[in-house]
């Protein structure tokens, strides 16, 4: 959930994105990408009381009979859950539950993740069990510090119903690392039958002025079966912090998309200008030296709607000739999860 964080040091530095259509859109900017903004598409309340709070961090997997299936957290009423939708590629605007039952939901017994999960994210397999990678919530940390832990499931009937098996999936790294605070949500790509890649939020904890806070960065890591990671030692995205006005501290969230051996990377940042988190874009030739162009808008925020104070946890797939990306606005979810949209031939 939100960060509150503030001036910073931060290491590790790396090198954005976007548009929309509206023209009343509330602040100006250099836009990188021509996003077309579609519009809410889940609502808050969608799973009734369990989402009443918000819907947030989507992510979309593209099934064999010209379907989409939607992977989503919510809080409300019981705390916090993952739940899943599907709708037809044409009416990517109706959604239906898969199940009125949660895949995954709090574990009371366990102090990882009695508070509930969330930040899903589904790597299909036709040879194996489906993986969800997500963050569990817990009480395990110390007072005023999250409680964020990567974690995974497994699904032996094509991501319908859902087995953890590994919680947390990623240990802590060693005191003063990026990740040595934190870890929570991430993208994972099998790019080939025994070769898998990860970039994940990480966090780290420094004291500034008596204030305990936290950094968070994107870090990377490889896999030849989805579960047993080797992680890279340093991050390979990190906020910016003092370096800029107002204070960068927070890159996370990342969703990449590898197209002619490029690879596309869109995520969460969070300057401290009073409006909270914002998306951005860099790219990368081998996936770990990031060029990033911090300062070209993705998506503007507009002056009514879903997103006049925030964009945050986007999910970019392909489809056709476009790129869909979902994402949330105001307040991680409150107001819903939307998409937008681009044709491919704009990534420059």
């Amino acid at each position: 959930m939100q960060i509150k964080v503030a001036a910073l040091v931060c290491t590790s530095l790396l090198i954005v994105s976007i548009a929309s259509q509206s023209s009343s859109e509330a602040d100006d900017g250099k836009l990188l990408q021509p996003w077309v903004k579609k519009g809410v598409i889940i609502p808050p309340g969608f799973t009734g009381s369990t989402s009443m709070i918000r819907v947030s961090a989507p992510f979309v997997v593209k099934l064999s009979n010209d379907r989409l299936r939607m992977y989503f957290w919510t809080s409300g009423e019981g705390g916090i859950y993952i739940y899943a939708a599907e709708a037809d590629i044409k009416t990517p605007e109706s959604w239906r539950l898969v199940s009125e039952k949660p895949m995954l939901g709090p574990n009371p017994s366990s102090d990882i993740r009695d508070v509930g999960p969330g930040y899903p994210w589904v790597v299909p397999r036709d040879d194996a069990p489906w993986l969800m990678y997500f963050c569990s919530w817990g009480s395990w940390a110390k007072p005023g510090e999250s409680s964020n832990r990567t974690s995974l499931a497994i699904s032996h009937d094509e991501g319908i119903t859902w087995e953890v098996i590994k919680e947390p999936l990623l240990p802590l790294g060693p005191v003063g690392s990026h990740d040595a605070g934190i870890t929570g949500s991430v993208c994972v790509l099998r790019t080939a039958p025994d070769e898998y890649k990860m970039w994940y939020t990480g966090g780290h904890y420094v004291d500034i002025d008596d204030t305990h806070r936290l950094i968070v960065h994107i870090g990377y890591a490889t896999s030849r079966d989805g579960i047993e990671w080797k992680r890279y030692p340093n991050a390979v995205l990190s906020p910016r912090c003092d370096a800029v006005d107002p204070y960068e501290v927070v890159v996370s969230k990342p969703s990449v998309v590898i197209v002619d051996g490029t690879y596309h990377m869109w995520f969460s940042f969070y300057p401290i200008d009073g409006r909270g988190y914002r998306l951005n874009y860099a790219r990368s030739v081998d996936g770990i030296h990031w060029d990033r162009k911090p300062d070209d808008l993705i998506l503007p925020l507009s002056k009514e709607g879903y997103d006049t104070k925030n964009h945050s946890y986007p999910c970019v797939i392909e489809v056709g000739d476009e790129f869909w990306m979902f994402h949330v606005g105001n307040s991680f979810g409150a107001t819903g999860i939307a998409l937008a949209t681009m044709k491919k031939s704009a990534l420059e």
